[in-house]
């Protein structure tokens, strides 16, 4: 920061987008590139943490690393509780499920 009487603004300008290029690519992930994830995890990865439908199918992706119950609304019939394990539960098609909620359980048993 010497000549900073001529083009100061612009030097300092250029020294702090450089900076922080650098520290962009210091925090960018060590496997970024690698393209040779499992499947199934990517999948689940991608999927929002808890209920959601697919065109026909009903899932509960549990993003935590214990098992959980979960309780069912069962669109026709009674509402029941399950166990899931963590990751991509299929729960059956979304016409029966209507939704699935979190009721506590942690490190239940999954039958």
């Amino acid at each position: 920061m010497k000549n900073l009487r001529v083009n100061g603004m612009r030097r300092w300008v250029a020294v702090a987008v450089l900076g922080s290029a650098a520290v962009m690519s210091s925090i960018t992930p060590a496997n970024a590139g690698d393209t040779s994830t499992d499947e199934a995890g990517t999948r689940a990865a991608a999927s929002p943490c808890g209920y959601y439908a697919g065109r026909e199918i009903a899932y509960y992706n549990h993003c935590g690393p214990t098992t959980i119950k979960i309780k069912l609304d069962v669109v026709r019939g009674f509402d029941r509780t399950i166990c899931v394990p963590p990751g991509e539960t299929r729960l059956g098609l979304k016409s029966q499920i209507r939704d699935a909620n979190y009721v506590g359980g942690a490190g239940c048993v999954v039958s």
